[in-house]
């Protein structure tokens, strides 16, 4: 502890750890009681809307990522205030095209029978309220604002469960309860940020020019050549085991799937919310002469949250008993191999978007990808063995995938440190 203190002190100083600090604490706040609404809510409905719902999640996740081309990430790591306000530009006009383009998608499947109809149409909502937030997310950590990303998260945290509580105490079905408290949730967090900005906004849309927008989307070429591949590989493979756990599970089994998942990211959420901002903004310059990342970090980094990860699936495992006979029996089965899934998630997502600050994006692609196909094969598993045992191979897919993603982390602030480092006479 003394060792993460003194390092992370070292990076990022005093004030932004205090940020940082207070972000984690309202977050746990914030989903502390987004755990309890949640398992109050599984009550109350049938455990399957949580698979259901996990291919919903997956898909608005999916293309939240995508509606900008990741050149959000450009918005963060711009060189200058004016760079930063055309990345802002090209978001909302890719953004706006690709928004059409999924939701003409999405209406057709449900047109078409593939999707139901009601999900069908709130699925664009979705999309439209999980760029939104990416956007303003990105625009407040590229200004250093912690304060307003932790207020927005906060709100978004507190909105969602309540939204989702009430609609599962009226007359809405299911599955749709989960999909409306999304929207609303994610909706909530887009005013609040806008409404911090405000200020802002004008600028920020005033002053286009087609000119600059190709150069600075010339600069930024291997976002969506390389960045983007990674991000869909990656967010992919995260949400495997909602895809996955179906194809050779009943519906009880992979419901349970589901449920753990949404238990242990409550963590993993809070942990990349409050971490990703912090490493974000590391970015290189000749201010920064030292390596950002090493290999005790990640150790220590792995030592600290295996102990939390390991405590918060042992205390499930403890209550597992008491839950026979209830909608939550046979949860014990899958609480593990979920909980050291999530953790290695946890650990890889900031140390992934801080490899977007950087040109080099090839290798990325490479790792994010390779984790895919291994996910590929965790689903041959699925129909050819067990879930259990798909889900097992997911995890320590997702261990070797995060310790990839550390040394490229470790690489590339080598390279930072020694472009910028003084020149020798």
């Amino acid at each position: 502890m003394a060792f993460l203190r003194q390092s992370f002190g070292g990076i990022v100083g005093k004030n932004s750890a205090r940020d940082a600090a207070t972000l984690g604490a309202r977050l746990i706040v914030a989903r502390g009681m987004s755990v309890v609404t949640l398992i109050v809510a599984a009550w109350l409905v049938d455990i399957q809307a949580f698979a259901e719902f996990g291919v919903y999640q997956t898909l608005a996740t999916l293309a939240g990522i995508a509606i900008f081309l990741r050149y959000d990430a450009a918005i963060v790591a711009a060189r200058d205030a004016s760079e930063a306000r055309i990345a802002f530009q090209i978001c909302l006009f890719v953004g706006a095209v690709l928004w059409l383009v999924f939701t003409l998608a999405s209406l057709s499947s449900g047109a078409l029978g593939w999707m139901r109809g009601e999900l069908a149409v709130l699925l664009p909502l979705s999309i439209l309220a999980r760029g939104g937030l990416r956007l303003t997310f990105a625009r407040a950590t590229g200004t250093g604002d912690f304060k307003g990303v932790g207020r927005g998260i906060l709100i978004q945290s507190i909105i969602q469960p309540v939204a989702l509580l009430a609609l599962v105490l009226s007359q809405v079905e299911d599955v749709l309860c989960f999909a409306i408290a999304d929207v609303a949730g994610h909706g909530g967090g887009v005013v609040y940020l806008m409404w911090r900005q405000r200020h802002h906004l004008r600028e920020l849309i005033q002053g286009w020019s087609g000119a600059a927008l190709i150069a600075t989307a010339g600069r930024w070429k291997s976002l969506p050549l390389y960045n983007l591949p990674a991000s869909f590989f990656s967010l992919a493979f995260i949400m495997s085991p909602l895809l996955i756990t179906p194809m050779g599970a009943n519906a009880v089994f992979a419901g349970h799937a589901a449920l753990a998942y949404r238990i242990f990211d409550v963590p993993t959420q809070i942990l990349a919310a409050a971490s990703t901002p912090i490493f974000l903004n590391l970015r290189p310059s000749i201010q920064r002469r030292t390596p950002i990342f090493g290999r005790f970090m990640m150790i220590g980094l792995i030592l600290l949250l295996g102990a939390a990860y390991a405590g918060m699936a042992e205390l499930l495992l403890l209550v597992g008993p008491f839950l026979e006979g209830t909608a939550f029996a046979g949860l014990a089965e899958v609480v593990p191999v979920i909980a050291a899934f999530h953790l290695f998630v946890a650990l890889a997502a900031p140390l992934t978007d801080s490899c977007a600050l950087y040109p080099q994006q090839r290798r990325l692609v490479l790792i994010q990808g390779l984790a895919l196909v291994g996910g590929a094969l965790a689903a041959v598993l699925a129909v050819t063995t067990s879930a259990q045992t798909a889900l097992t191979a997911l995890a320590i897919l997702a261990g070797l995938r995060m310790l990839a993603i550390g040394e490229l982390l470790r690489t590339l602030t080598g390279i930072s440190h020694h472009t910028f480092a003084p020149v020798r006479p």
